[in-house]
């Protein structure tokens, strides 16, 4: 037996009723004989292309147990089933125990629940900012600005060349 990781896209109005998505998955890896270490929904999202039609998935996250010329079997229910869109699967190794159980929803609220009620995530202090040196250099000396830094020289030349060009035409005509 295998350790496997398998990422189920559905479509969002089948997954808006949770058991049937939960059952629905079971229903898939069951065929296989595979057992399920974890499964939870992670989201619903706009995807980045439309598949089948639709512009938003949801996702739901799936660790099992399975043997590994089972994989195909798995793929092709997928595939045949109208209410996933996609899948992905992977093998997994790496995956303990002890990983699978900071990902549990318990573990999750104990870690939440150890807050004050009502307090609010840290967040970050912006940087301070230091006070304004004296310097002898002038103003215009500073970092350029971003309108300068833009190429909208002739003949793909670069600003700070169009500039320099300018500067030494000056000084020639005196």
């Amino acid at each position: 037996m295998n350790k496997y990781e398998i990422m189920f896209l559905f479509d969002p109005t089948f997954a808006a009723d949770e058991e049937k998505v939960r059952g629905e998955i079971e229903r898939i890896l069951g065929r296989a004989e595979a057992k399920v270490t974890f499964l939870e929904k992670w989201d619903e999202r706009r995807l980045a292309y439309e598949i089948q039609g639709r512009r938003r998935g949801t996702y739901y996250l799936v660790y099992f147990d399975c043997a590994g010329d089972k994989i195909t079997g798995i793929e092709r229910d997928a595939r045949l089933s109208e209410t996933v869109l996609r899948i992905l699967v992977k093998r997994a190794e790496n995956i303990t125990p002890a990983v699978l159980e900071r990902f549990m929803p318990t573990a999750r609220a104990t870690v939440t629940d150890s807050k004050p009620a009502g307090s609010k995530p840290a967040e970050s202090k912006p940087a301070e900012s230091k006070p304004a040196e004296s310097s002898t250099k002038p103003a215009a000396a500073s970092t350029p600005t971003p309108a300068a830094s833009t190429d909208d020289s002739p003949k793909g030349e670069s600003s700070s060349v169009a500039v320099a060009e300018a500067e030494t035409d000056e000084s020639d005509a005196k």
